[in-house]
């Protein structure tokens, strides 16, 4: 025993065994030998087509590889980025792993439907497929910054000139806003003219021009020139939307579906805030 004590040979192995406990102590990896990286003739032979087809000719085998260099780098970096922890506590990372799993659950729908499911699905969701009442429409606008005190005097001018016949294009000042807008929707005139040229366009008849309305940019001249009540098409003439509204909303059933059977194996504990209701 006391001779086998002295061999040096159990003095390094000694020696070696507290290290690798010290290391494991303080939370350090410890590697028991050289991991394998495999690239296999499949992931070049991808790769290598990429880089072609990007570059619009074949690559060399010099080219070949340094792209396999790259991809055992890529690699190595990333299972040493594993290693540290970098995955850990980063938003990024949990964002696109959440994504993925969004993605895969999504995926798992079966997104074959018959067309007695499509056409009862459409019966009875009329709001996914009702067409809002729209609006088409001319507008000449007058800048608050170009024309000053003199806004609405010039403003009630040019009303005067479009009723007379003068081009648009010749009355008013530039603006980012369209001159014309064909099918616009309520939401969006509202958007970008306020509520009371909305209300005046979905309300008034078609005609000539009026005005002036004020939106958050100045004061607007409008001619209305057709307005379409809201409709509900046949199903034939938006099947294809109809097909694509249902595969949709299966796909958010099974990723729901999915989400509540992995959710049952937690206990989930939430601390909330003193100060909230």
């Amino acid at each position: 025993m006391l001779r086998l004590l002295k061999d040096p040979l159990v003095h390094f192995l000694l020696i070696g065994a507290a290290l690798f406990g010290a290391s494991a102590w303080r939370g350090e990896v410890v590697r028991a030998g050289r991991e394998r990286i495999t690239i296999t003739a499949e992931q070049v032979s991808k790769a290598r087509d990429t880089a072609a087809l990007s570059q619009g000719r074949e690559l060399s085998p010099a080219e070949t590889s340094d792209l396999v260099e790259s991809m055992v780098r890529e690699e190595v970096l990333y299972r040493e980025a594993l290693t540290l922890g970098l995955d850990k506590n980063d938003d990024d990372v949990r964002r696109r792993l959440v994504e993925k799993m969004n993605y895969l659950t999504q995926d798992l729908a079966d997104p074959a439907s018959s067309p007695e499911e499509l056409q009862a699905f459409y019966a009875a969701s009329p709001e996914l497929f009702t067409i809002p009442p729209l609006v088409s429409f001319d507008q000449v606008f007058f800048s608050p910054n170009e024309r000053g005190d003199k806004l609405d005097a010039d403003a009630a001018a040019g009303l005067v000139a479009l009723r007379a016949g003068k081009p648009s294009d010749q009355v008013g000042d530039h603006t980012p806003l369209r001159a014309a807008y064909d099918d616009a929707p309520r939401d969006q005139v509202r958007v970008l003219f306020g509520d009371t040229m909305a209300e005046a366009l979905f309300t008034a008849p078609p005609g000539d021009w009026a005005g002036p309305y004020r939106s958050d940019f100045g004061l607007h001249l409008v001619r209305l020139r057709s307005r379409t009540e809201s409709r509900l098409p046949p199903y034939d003439e938006i099947a294809a939307r109809v097909a694509e509204e249902f595969g949709a909303k299966r796909r958010r059933e099974a990723n729901e579906a999915t989400y509540r059977r992995l959710r049952a194996h937690y206990n989930v504990i939430v601390g909330m805030p003193t100060t909230a209701q």
